[in-house]
């Protein structure tokens, strides 16, 4: 007996189905796995740590204007901004900027770099580098 009638006697079709199932089975539970590991990462990581994250306070320059709502007019906040980069010199790279304005918790970072070159507050001082306009 061979082909299909040898599938047939011996529980062929039932098996190939059953390693099927058990295979997407094991896939869909690794995916899933994967999905969560940050979390569980987060978790050993922090499990002797008391203070969740968001309850941390942000270091914020103090005793300046707050960001503005819109990126439309940068003007007002350009102070602001610009005393937060006092202590990396006369220029600096984006990066050092876009880190400067996580640490501080400025919302969409990013957006507010592309304004403040848009709107010329940045110039480019040299070879990948930028300073503040000069009033």
């Amino acid at each position: 007996m061979y082909g299909l009638e040898a599938i047939n006697a011996h529980n062929g079709w039932a098996m190939a189905i059953t390693g099927a199932i058990i295979v997407m089975t094991g896939l869909t539970v690794l995916s899933a796995i994967i999905s969560q590991l940050h979390r569980i990462v987060d978790f050993l990581e922090n499990r002797g740590n008391k203070k969740t994250p968001a309850a941390e306070e942000p270091a914020f320059v103090t005793g300046i204007q707050p960001a503005p709502a819109t990126l439309s007019d940068m003007g007002p906040s350009v102070e602001r901004f610009s005393l937060m980069t006092t202590d990396t010199g006369d220029s600096f790279d984006l990066a050092t900027l876009h880190q400067i304005f996580i640490q501080n918790d400025d919302p969409h970072p990013h957006l507010t770099i592309r304004s403040l070159r848009e709107q010329g507050y940045l110039v480019a001082a040299e070879e990948g580098r930028f300073s503040w306009k000069r009033q």
